[in-house]
């Protein structure tokens, strides 16, 4: 490994010219950090997610008319059926009154039997647009309730919101001053130098061996979740501190640039739902955040993004170099496909863009 790779954090920090607890980076240095494309796949979502709303909001108010026409429409029905019930009722008074007419002719006869077969088959073509419209209808009320579940999705996010942040206070151990203070130390060191108007509260939970961390929200609050099995590399074995500092740089990165926030979320909580689209997005955050958290750290990365490749107690036995000649190779049809429905980018993609230190990642 080059010494230039050997660098510690207080390093890289003493060359960029302040101390490293007082440093504190500039907004150039932060929007610097995001990917190229980052921003224009966002107002892209936004004004799909507007389009997706419209759509609802339409369906949701031509049913509505639509339902209430009908309404009219039946009332109106019903209106003319009472009124042909009374004729008919005074019709028959009249004819029991009149019992010369008593014998019909054949021609009589005959007339009637055609308009009776006409009537009935005017009947069968009604009964089958009755059919037909009750068809339509079945699929118009469906519509109507996907328009109606869509827009009550706006009203329940917060609800599940916050069931979903209760779960983790309530199955998971927060670190402080007193449970875990190295890693207590650095959140609070770059939320500083970041910024950051609250320091993000960041609980650790057990996941049954699933390497993994997270950034999530409620209404006006973000915070962090790390699981246990990747947080042991700070700890067990290789007593890793810039690898587990590396991943929580990454969450407040996302935490900064208001990815893991209520608004953020609203305006594209529609489009997300679109593939292809919303992970190419993701993608975008991704590398944005990555870049920001090497910036916060010193660090490149590499070794948190190895520790969920191998595992937490194999990862520092992975050749760099080898491995980056091997993510080269890797390309294709296949692979293209992939990495374009992921929400995060293929490693042989992400470690290589983490080696270049600036700059943007590849999103195809």
């Amino acid at each position: 490994m080059k010494e230039e790779e050997k660098m510690t954090t207080q390093d890289w920090y003493e060359q960029q010219g302040a101390p490293e607890n007082n440093y504190v980076l500039s907004k150039k240095e932060i929007e610097g950090c995001r990917h190229k494309s980052e921003k224009r796949w966002y107002r892209g979502l936004c004004v799909l997610n507007v389009l997706i709303l419209i759509v609802c909001i339409a369906v949701i108010t031509v049913y509505t008319s639509k339902f209430v026409n009908k309404i009219g429409q039946e009332m109106k029905e019903i209106t003319v059926e009472v009124e042909q019930e009374m004729e008919a009722q005074e019709q028959k008074e009249k004819n029991a009154t009149d019992k010369k007419e008593e014998n019909i002719t054949k021609t009589d006869a005959k007339k009637t039997e055609k308009q009776n077969e006409t009537e009935k088959k005017t009947n069968a073509i009604e009964t089958d647009e009755t059919t037909e419209n009750e068809i339509m209808d079945e699929d118009e009320e469906t519509l109507y309730m996907y328009a109606i579940m869509a827009i009550a999705m706006i009203f329940i996010l917060p609800l599940a919101l916050n069931v979903y942040y209760q779960k983790y206070r309530t199955m998971s151990i927060r670190i402080t001053e007193k449970n875990f203070p190295e890693i207590y130390e650095r959140v609070q060191l770059y939320a500083k130098r970041l910024d950051m108007k609250k320091v993000p509260e960041v609980y650790i939970i057990q996941q049954n061996g699933i390497l993994n961390a997270f950034s999530s929200f409620i209404v006006r609050k973000q915070y962090i979740e790390i699981y246990a099995d990747i947080f042991e590399v700070a700890y067990r074995e290789h007593e890793d501190l810039d690898a587990i500092s590396f991943i929580l740089a990454h969450e407040m990165a996302h935490i900064k640039y208001k990815h893991a926030t209520f608004g953020y979320t609203v305006k594209i909580l529609y489009a997300r739902l679109v593939p292809i689209l919303a992970s190419t997005a993701s993608r975008a955050r991704e590398y944005s955040c990555d870049r920001l958290a090497q910036k916060v750290t010193g660090v490149d990365g590499v070794d948190a993004m190895f520790s969920l490749i191998a595992g937490k107690h194999l990862y520092k036995m992975v050749d760099k170099e080898d491995y980056l000649e091997y993510a080269k190779g890797v390309k294709g049809f296949f692979v293209w496909w992939y990495n374009l429905l992921a929400d995060h980018p293929v490693m042989t993609k992400r470690i290589p863009a983490l080696e270049m230190k600036e700059g943007s990642g590849k999103l195809y």
